[in-house]
This record gives C-alpha cells, structure tokens and sequence, in this order.
C-alpha cells in the first residue's frame, strides 16, 4: 500500500499515461499506477544501483513489465513517449537542480512534484522559469504535512507573489491544507523572531507572515 504522499501522487498521473518515476526506491508508485490501470507504461529510475535493485525485486514480485534505468536525474531518461514525470521524495532544491538539468524538453510533459523541504523556494523557481502550479493539495503522513503538485510548463517567466511561494495552489478550505498553512505560518513567526534577536532585517518574513494570517482569515 503506498503512504499518503505517494497516493496523491499517482491521483495526479493521468489515464493512460508514459511515466518515468524518478528516484524510485522500491519502485512502489510505478507498481501501483500499472496494477490499478492508471499508467500504460512506467519506467522506474534511481541515481543508485541499491535502490534500483530494490525496484527490481519489487516488480519481479508482482510479475510486472517495468522498465529500470540508473540515471542522475532525468539526464539518462529516454524521453520519447513520456507524458508525466514524478519527482517525489526530495528537498525542493534537489528538484530544482533535477528540473535544471534535464536534457530534454518538459513543454509537453506533466510533473508532479513532492518536495519534502523547500517547498516555498520550488514554488518560486518554478513560475521563475515558466512553469505553473495547475494543482496542489497537501499529504498527511502522522504529525507532517508534505506538498504535492500537479505543474505545466507555460514558457512565461513571472515572479510569483508571496502567497503563491508559500502556499502554492492549496485550497485552505480543506482541513490538511490549512494546518499545513497555519504551520508555515508558525514556522515563519519563529524564524523572524529569531532575526529579531540577531538584530537582523526580517522585513520579507514579516511580509509573508502577513499575506498567510490574510488568507487564513486570522490565525490564533
């Protein structure tokens, strides 16, 4: 059974789709996206030989046709046919630099992302470079709270403003959603705090704190 944040991701995949899930593991996510007829193809993809042969044991198990690459990223990745690709698992700038790197073109391709830190310096890097967050909804996993997003590529290049770099997409309507908000929040409040005291300029985080305690229509 995938966790919280794996489900989500594949709920982001669409019907039918070529999929690379890089970084792998124990390739439970393309395992899962054949077994409920979601994908039609899945490559499975890690930096590392351990995990991938972890994968491979995984899929010989379930008696699967997956494909195993070991690439750095998505720069040993095949891009042919591909239509969604899954980056889930990591810091944000790790993505960044994935994303940065990649040999080919993304116009085409549907990301779903899943920073596991950084995710406020993803968001901004991504409309940075003409892409744009077109779902996002939060994954619950005990006492943490992750991201998960849906993202296009549009080719238009803008700075997003504060409150897209700190919550992105998220409906605070939803439960999850809006304790992932009040903890930015808090986290935020802290980190100015800690400026304070160090007699350093924390006008950006007073900003930010401000924007999200707006959308949350007051905060305790």
């Amino acid at each position: 059974m995938l966790n919280a944040r794996l489900l989500i991701c594949a709920g982001m995949i669409r019907q039918g789709a070529h999929v690379c899930d890089v970084g792998t593991d124990h390739a439970l996510l393309p395992v899962y996206l054949l077994e409920q007829g979601i994908a039609a193809e899945v490559i499975a993809s890690d930096i590392g030989e351990g995990p991938l042969h972890a994968a491979r044991q995984t899929i010989e198990r379930h008696g699967l046709h997956i494909r195993t690459i070991l690439s750095d990223g998505l720069q040993q990745i095949p891009p042919e046919g591909l239509t969604d690709i899954v980056i889930a698992g990591m810091g944000g700038e790790t993505i960044i630099h994935i994303l940065e790197h990649c040999p080919f073109s993304l116009a085409d391709i549907s990301l779903v992302l899943q920073p596991m830190t950084k995710a406020e310096l993803l968001r901004e890097w991504l409309y940075l470079h003409g892409y744009e967050i077109r779902e996002e909804q939060c994954a619950r996993e005990g006492q943490f709270l992750y991201t998960v997003m849906r993202v296009g590529y549009t080719g238009q290049r803008q700075q997003p403003d504060l409150l897209t770099c700190c919550l992105g997409k998220m409906k605070l309507t939803q439960p999850d959603c809006r304790a992932y908000a009040e903890r930015q929040y808090r986290k935020l409040c802290r980190a100015r705090d800690g400026r304070q005291h160090a007699g350093q300029a924390c006008e950006d985080l007073t900003a930010a704190i401000e924007v999200i305690a707006a959308a949350l229509g007051g905060i305790q």
